[in-house]
């Protein structure tokens, strides 16, 4: 697909929403995960082999805001699991279409997962698919869809990438 051309202002705001993902993330700011979404909206994580070949089978998913906060409250209140943290490293910008105010782009990603001992591994890597709507203050997610490279899944998936 041809990649659309950017003026620096969207461009600046698309890279603000994705720096902004990151830290809410990576920075234990979960709570401010899920308003960088619209209300209605599409988060999903899946591996590579079922984005492929069309299946939405995802490993994790929610497709309103609300989904997404409660995500985080079952993170904070129920889940149980070995305490980590994720360091996001995020590459190749890419903008396939613009139309109007809405962007579709993608963009490669690498989680480092650091455990509680100090354990580092490579805990996913793969591709951001993105529908961002732009607006005069900035840019909102409507759709994020993670397709990790690896078909293989770690138990500790409960944290989003």
């Amino acid at each position: 697909m041809a990649k659309a051309t950017l003026d620096d202002a969207t461009r600046r705001k698309i890279t603000d929403l994705n720096d902004s993902y990151i830290r809410a993330i990576d920075d234990d700011r979960l709570e401010e995960w899920p308003v960088l979404f619209t209300e209605k909206c599409l988060y999903r994580i899946t591996t590579r082999e079922n984005y492929a070949r069309g299946f939405e089978m995802p490993l994790m998913e929610g497709i309103s805001r609300g989904m997404l906060i409660d995500r985080v409250t079952g993170y904070r209140r129920v889940n149980i699991y070995e305490p980590h943290r994720y360091t996001h490293m995020v590459s190749g910008l890419a903008v396939e279409k613009i139309d109007g105010n809405r962007v579709t782009c993608r963009q490669n990603y690498l989680v480092i997962r650091t455990m509680i001992n100090g354990e580092m591994t490579v805990f996913s890597a793969g591709i951001y698919y993105d529908k961002i709507l732009l607006g005069a203050d900035g840019a909102m997610f409507e759709e994020r869809i993670v397709v990790q490279e690896s078909c293989r899944v770690d138990t500790l998936l409960v944290i989003p990438l």
